[in-house]
């Protein structure tokens, strides 16, 4: 499931295909919210108001986030089934809780599926160009700082400068590895359909 998430996103358009990125990323986003929900929205902006419940708030709107450390109510999210594994993840490879390891990936996928142009509005990141960073390995430090990343998991969850840009580029990597993942399975199945 994170894989197709991240196939949708780091391909908002290629191609001047912006309006069939958008759907994509509307169907995989729609199945993670539980597929024909019937709240008010777009699933792109209900999978924003599911990150902005687990981080506390908007983390690219400029105002302060409140410090949240893993919310007890966050539980519920059906988010919490895609960001559970990438927390566990960056917590091992950054040395932080897993509770804070979540805010991380919230943050994250937040600025990323805001900056994708079916969330509309103004994005916080270039994402064709953090797509070619990941590709070659990791988000550039520039690009966290200036994009308010770094600050937005600074006051989430009182990590260190240091700390949020470490924690960042665990969560940038490991959403990397299921985007690489889910590309060559697609790959494989695609060479078995050849095959027959």
């Amino acid at each position: 499931m994170l894989g197709n998430l991240m196939n949708a996103l780091l391909q908002p358009g290629a191609g001047g295909q912006q309006s069939a990125g958008a759907n994509m990323l509307s169907q995989v986003v729609g199945g993670l919210m539980g597929g024909g929900q019937q709240a008010s929205g777009t699933p792109v902006g209900q999978m924003l108001g599911g990150l902005e419940q687990i981080i506390g708030g908007n983390p690219s709107s400029g105002q302060p986030l409140p410090l949240n450390q893993g919310t007890a109510t966050s539980q519920n999210n059906p988010l919490m089934g895609l960001l559970g594994p990438v927390a566990t993840a960056v917590a091992g490879k950054a040395g932080i809780s897993p509770a804070v390891a979540t805010t991380v990936a919230g943050i994250a996928m937040h600025y990323l599926l805001s900056s994708h142009p079916a969330a509309g509005g103004a994005a916080p990141l270039n994402l064709n160009n953090v797509a070619q960073q990941m590709a070659s390995g990791s988000v550039s430090q520039q690009t966290l700082q200036s994009s308010g990343m770094v600050n937005a998991v600074v006051q989430a969850t009182g990590l260190s400068q240091q700390d949020a840009a470490k924690s960042l580029d665990a969560t940038f990597a490991h959403l990397q590895e299921a985007h690489v993942r889910n590309v060559k399975s697609g790959d494989q199945r695609a060479e078995r359909r050849d095959k027959k």
